[in-house]
């Protein structure tokens, strides 16, 4: 800011004296004027009537002052040497400037609103309505699944949702097993290491998804195990001989276990560097889209049982595509075995992409996991 500095010298200040009695001689000649002639002035000259008052005493005014009236053209009191730096300086103002009140009421008002949104974006999110579950018929009867089948067998995903599933369901004991292969997936927003889009913090990757599912699975009455075990930290390589290790173990251990969810998060990055988000929207919430991954004996590993996992996926794929129109991605049918040898109902879940938030995620292993309880405890 740059300060003027105005120096009254004697010849100004005469020269100001002047000017002050050569307008007083003006205000008495106008109020000799008669009144019809008076308005006739004003309306004639109304611009120039209108500079003129804001120097000049309002018509109100009982008494006039000469001190006053200079004060008032000038812009400051001569026998007060502080209004002659004011005037040229709001910094050694003592009081606050309309623009400045108007700047402060506008600060007020942004803030105000700025505070109405942050409430708004604090109100929890629409809480999701518990939909109804199909029934066996409902589930065993699909009319249009969509399968990507990457592999040269001919199947009929639609006949295979309608047969009979072959697992157990009324044994006592854990029914299920959550796993991770790549424990270390996580998503957008995350804390993502560079491009490995990794994080060993369980509650930012995938296992914060797994906990999801595994809540709403033993909230139907379905008995879970999720194993958190890290098969990709500190390498990558041999994640999958690993996680089967682990799988061993854990079937050894809950002998009643026959459905194996291996939780993964899909991935691509497109050539602007932006990355794949799936995405939709169930009852106003953003949810993740679920993609359920089937291995086949394909590339020669034993596996005679693909064909039963698939029976799986398609009832889980029709059971939501009812319950939650929307969230299923395409069944994908691989050549790759990934594990899924060792139960009958052994299934990868790619639960949203890097391009997908955390939150989105949650929201869509919820709702494939209540898809999943519906099948188990249909009757």
């Amino acid at each position: 800011m740059k300060f003027k500095t105005v120096v009254i010298t004697k010849k100004k200040l005469i020269i100001a004296v002047v000017g002050i009695l050569f307008l007083g001689g003006i205000i008495t000649a106008v109020s000799l004027i008669p009144p019809k002639t008076a308005n006739v002035f004003n309306y004639q000259n109304e611009i120039y009537e209108d500079i003129l008052a804001e120097g000049l005493p309002n018509n109100n005014e009982k008494t006039f002052s000469l001190k006053d009236f200079a004060k008032k053209i000038l812009g400051f009191d001569i026998e007060n040497p502080e209004t002659i730096i004011s005037e040229y300086s709001s910094v050694f103002d003592g009081t606050t400037s309309q623009t400045e009140q108007e700047n402060t009421g506008e600060e007020i008002a942004e803030e105000n609103t700025e505070l109405g949104e942050e409430q708004t974006e604090q109100t929890p999110d629409t809480v999701q309505e518990e939909v109804p579950m199909p029934d066996k018929s409902q589930i065993c009867t699909a009319n249009n699944l969509k399968l990507n089948n990457a592999t040269t067998y001919n199947v009929d995903v639609n006949a295979l949702c309608a047969e009979e599933f072959s697992i157990n369901t009324d044994a006592d004991g854990p029914k299920v097993l959550v796993v991770h292969t790549h424990t270390t997936e996580c998503y957008d927003g995350d804390q993502m290491n560079g491009e490995t889009e990794r994080n060993t913090d369980a509650s930012m990757n995938v296992v914060a998804v797994g906990d999801e599912i595994c809540r709403v699975l033993e909230e139907n009455g379905i008995k879970t195990v999720h194993d958190t075990t890290y098969h990709d930290y500190p390498s990558y390589q041999g994640s999958y001989t690993r996680a089967l290790s682990t799988i061993e173990t854990q079937l050894k251990s809950n002998p009643t276990i026959e459905i194996v969810l291996d939780v993964h998060r899909d991935a691509f990055i497109y050539s602007d560097g932006s990355k794949l988000a799936v995405t939709c929207e169930e009852n106003g919430i953003s949810t993740a889209q679920v993609m359920l991954v089937v291995g086949t004996n394909s590339m020669g590993l034993w596996h005679e049982n693909w064909q039963e996992n698939l029976k799986f996926a398609a009832k889980i794929q029709n059971a939501a595509e009812i319950m939650y129109p929307g969230v299923m991605r395409p069944i994908n049918l691989r050549k790759e075995r990934f594990n899924e040898h060792m139960t009958k109902g052994s299934l990868i879940l790619e639960v949203g992409s890097n391009g997908n938030t955390l939150a989105q995620a949650k929201e869509g292993g919820k709702d494939v996991a209540r898809a999943i309880a519906a099948v188990l405890n249909a009757k």
